[in-house]
């Protein structure tokens, strides 16, 4: 991938099988060719970080090539060099670009969906190609190729950005798919996010009233010349088998329309049109982060229904479609409809999905085909394929489609409840980080609801590598933020319409939602340690926390605006979830307080010592304001508690007692969870740091409604919207229908205790420079483990208790160094101090009366 930064920052790993392996030190060298014949340096810098390293040379231009390696220095002395690394700029200013944006003009000004444009351009080479690049974006989502080969296997692609302030390349290297002589290059271009609907009010044209492709090819040739082909009016547009191509509704093929050959030199496109030519979109930028690809396929289980429907079961609710082989004759059709579960009948229940057709509708050829949708996906589990008389269906796959980020975390213990409510978690981030973290992947609405991965934000990180596609969310966060610092809802902003009724003024934004503003910078910056990702975002975090703080009443409370508040507690009436128990007034100004400290944490981390002091002391007010207005309140509910224990609300003096109030009502509560969206990610934390760890257990593994596990005991392949989705006799709550998605992983926050308190693996410094291993057991569990892959590599911890032994064994990877809490009722007989990289046993027994190890630590800590 080409990168977009001039001076792009440069990170490392360290391979050793030695213990206690430290870095001191680096030095970086670039150059202009691999031998590093014109090396410049960076010189010894002093340093024991890996991550987010300066440029050492002068800043790239657009298309230039260095390479870079490094070397470091440990206790014992210099490494050898690092294998090279190859850089290579994309076009970095507009001039670069000579292309134009191209739309068949018969397609512009449609309002209602309709027939994909196809545009093409033949050339020629005069000379064996030896390099190529081609640059391509879409106003839309563009599939493209060359001679009839496609050029890379991302979909939908650009994604989804803030259209009208950055629109997202991508860079191929095509040299192979080229020849000698006459070529083609060619695209069709769908509506996805940029004109088709969008939100439940099935919007359209939101960004624009056509669709259209901007490509710029540039070939080196065997002899030294260069030809460059870029799109201008010299291109021609037509229409094909893609009838309709829509996100929420499906994709409508007729092969009987396909006009085969067109993708090919030598295609006769005379009775096509010319096509026309708009203006350079403005912030094109390289993308930078992974595309949405087929991550893998499944092989459902089929059964034929009365009437000759076949019935697909995924095992799974996935995101992606189904690929089909066929057989059938001339103009016979093939319908495949979706839905995430089935009705009472045992048919597709698709109310839920709102006004999202999620059909797939295929009109054969006369011959044996392969059929998959394009320029749409589906959430579903189910699905269901009515066929004309005389078709068969040969083979059906389900395809799993998402942005294809790196797994880096894994998580397992003794109960395979819990492993499979892991699993879940995991599902539903796979199913929902496509081109934007969404709420959900199908019904009428898919959007970057900022509550959410504000709520997810430090569990996706530790699922799988979410750096650069939360980077690039964010940058449109700040992109879409409000000259007064307001953050909108859903990022990318769209029109959402009336919110839940209240007789309070919307202030523009919501507390917890907006929030994603300072809480996903943070998130990330604890899991990579790019400080240069923190200053990027910092002006954001910082706008959002001067925009609530300009909320405040004269009492330093935030209590004139209208909230979502705790969104679905559930004791929330079903028609107003935004209704908790919790005053939302309450939530909304500790989350004031919340972010003031985790800007001030940031200005520490930046050395910006003025913002440390404001911030740190806009912190300090607000949480005094909250509680003196909210104190008695707040312990009254799961949420009010962990939110005054987790944003440091409630008095160092009363932090027991507040820890206790929220235990029992645990206990009062027979075990089952009472938080929404906001107080659920920070409930067990909450229990945990104030020594609660029975009631903790408790609410992880209760079974009844609402809880986790009663999701899981209820066949649940992801996590629900709703607690609730599915009632205790096994039907589902048809009087949420209009809000009911089993596929939203806000609730998966939980996840990230998982890792840090069953497991015990936990980040004590940005990028995990140092871990903490502090596994809890409780709740019955025997045995627990978990992996991530950091910055410097593995780390890992896995414990298992054996009759009267607990045995821990942990691995820290090169670079880093780690600390071992006993948990609580366990003690060693030999002293564990800090612990360097390598590989660690720890045996402990139970405490008896009496015993007293002066290495171990209280159990319980602060967050």
């Amino acid at each position: 991938m080409a990168t977009p930064y001039p001076e792009p920052r440069l990170s490392w790993s360290l391979a050793s099988e030695r213990p206690g392996i430290l870095q001191h030190a680096y030095e970086i060298q670039v150059s202009t060719d691999r031998s590093f014949s014109d090396a410049v340096s960076s010189g010894e810098v002093e340093s024991d970080v890996v991550t987010d390293h300066p440029w050492s040379a002068a800043p790239l231009r657009s298309r230039q090539v260095r390479h870079w390696r490094v070397r470091v220095r440990t206790d014992l002395g210099w490494t050898d060099w690092s294998g090279p690394a190859r850089v290579e700029a994309a076009l970095l200013d507009a001039p670069d670009w000579t292309a134009r944006p191209v739309h068949v003009p018969s397609d512009r000004g449609r309002t209602t969906p309709g027939p994909v444009p196809l545009l093409r351009r033949e050339f020629d080479l005069p000379a064996e190609p030896v390099s190529a690049r081609l640059y391509v974006t879409s106003l839309g989502v563009h599939r493209t190729t060359l001679n009839g080969r496609p050029v890379s296997d991302e979909l939908l692609e650009p994604g989804w950005t803030s259209y009208p302030n950055r629109l997202l390349y991508a860079t191929y290297d095509v040299t192979d798919l080229l020849l000698p002589g006459r070529n083609a290059l060619s695209a069709a271009v769908g509506d996805g996010w940029y004109r088709g609907h969008l939100t439940w009010h099935k919007n359209r044209d939101v960004y624009g009233d056509t669709t259209a492709l901007l490509a710029q090819l540039e070939v080196t040739l065997a002899d030294g010349a260069t030809v460059t082909v870029a799109t201008d009016e010299h291109w021609r547009g037509g229409y094909g088998d893609l009838l309709t191509a829509d996100l929420y509704d499906g994709c409508e093929r007729d092969l009987c329309q396909e006009p085969h050959g067109w993708q090919q030199p030598g295609f006769d496109d005379g009775g096509w049109e010319q096509a026309a030519t708009l203006a350079l979109p403005t912030g094109l930028t390289q993308r930078a982060y992974p595309p949405v690809r087929v991550l893998r396929v499944v092989r459902p289980q089929q059964r034929t229904l009365p009437g000759g429907t076949i019935a697909i079961d995924a095992g799974e609710n996935i995101t992606g479609w189904l690929r089909l082989r066929a057989t059938g004759p001339r103009g016979s059709t093939v319908t495949v409809r979706h839905a995430e579960i089935l009705d009472g009948d045992g048919r597709l229940l698709t109310s839920i999905l709102r006004g999202a057709r999620a059909t797939d509708r295929y009109t054969l050829a006369g011959e044996t085909v392969e059929l998959e949708p394009e320029f749409t996906f589906h959430g579903f589990r189910y699905a269901e394929i009515d066929a004309s008389p005389g078709v068969t269906i040969d083979a059906v796959e389900v395809a799993v489609v998402a942005s294809d980020l790196r797994r880096t975390g894994e998580f397992t213990c003794s109960d395979e409840r819990v492993n499979t409510l892991f699993d879940n978690v995991v599902r539903s981030q796979q199913s929902n980080f496509l081109a934007v973290p969404t709420d959900c992947p199908q019904r009428d609405e898919r959007l970057g609801w900022t509550g959410d991965i504000m709520a997810f934000a430090a569990t996706a990180c530790a699922n799988f590598d979410s750096r650069a596609f939360l980077d690039n969310w964010l940058t449109d966060l700040a992109v879409e933020q409000r000259p007064d610092g307001a953050v909108p809802l859903v990022i990318p902003d769209v029109p959402l319409g009336e919110l839940p009724p209240s007789e309070l003024p919307f202030a523009g934004s919501g507390a917890g939602w907006g929030d994603a503003a300072t809480v996903v910078p943070v998130a990330l910056f604890h899991a990579y340690g790019h400080h240069s990702l923190l200053a990027r975002h910092y002006p954001a975090m910082r706008a959002w926390v001067e925009f609530t703080s300009g909320l405040l009443d004269e009492d330093g409370t935030w209590s004139g605006n209208a909230q979502l508040g705790d969104w679905l507690d559930p004791a929330a009436p079903a028609d107003d979830p935004s209704r908790a128990t919790t005053d939302s007034a309450y939530v909304a100004t500790v989350f004031v307080a919340h972010s003031a400290r985790l800007l001030a944490d940031a200005a520490r981390e930046l050395d910006r010592e003025d913002d440390v002091d404001r911030y740190a002391a806009l912190h300090r007010r607000t949480a005094e304001a909250a509680w003196r207005k909210w104190g008695d309140h707040a312990r009254t509910t799961q949420t009010g508690c962990a939110l005054a224990l987790e944003f440091g609300i409630a008095p160092a003096a009363e932090r027991a007692t507040v820890g206790e109030a929220l235990a029992a009502l645990v206990r009062a509560n027979e075990g089952r969870i009472g938080t929404g969206f906001l107080g659920t990610p920070f409930v067990l934390p909450a229990l945990t740091h104030t020594g609660h760890m029975a009631e903790a257990y408790r609410l992880l593994l209760n079974t009844d409604c609402p809880g986790w596990l009663y999701q899981v005991a209820h066949g649940a392949t992801t996590m629900w919207e709703r607690w609730d989705a599915i009632r205790p006799d096994g039907t589902v709550n048809l009087d949420q229908a209009m809000m009911l998605s089993f596929n939203h992983y806000a609730y998966g926050a939980v996840a990230a205790w998982l890792y840090e308190a069953v497991a015990g693996l936990r980040a004590t410094a940005p990028g995990h420079r140092t871990i903490e291993i502090a596994p809890r057991p409780g709740g019955e569990l025997t045995s627990g483990a978990a992996s991530i892959s950091t910055p410097y590599g593995t780390a890992s911890v896995a414990w298992s208790i054996h009759g009267t032994a607990l045995t821990v064994d942990a691995a820290l990877p090169p670079g880093t160094t780690g600390r071992f809490l006993p948990p609580e009722g366990w003690h060693s007989t030999t002293p564990i101090g800090l612990l360097g990289s390598g590989h660690h046993r720890m045996v402990l027994n139970p405490v008896s009366p009496g015993d007293v190890a002066a290495d171990e630590e209280p159990w319980a800590s602060a967050p």
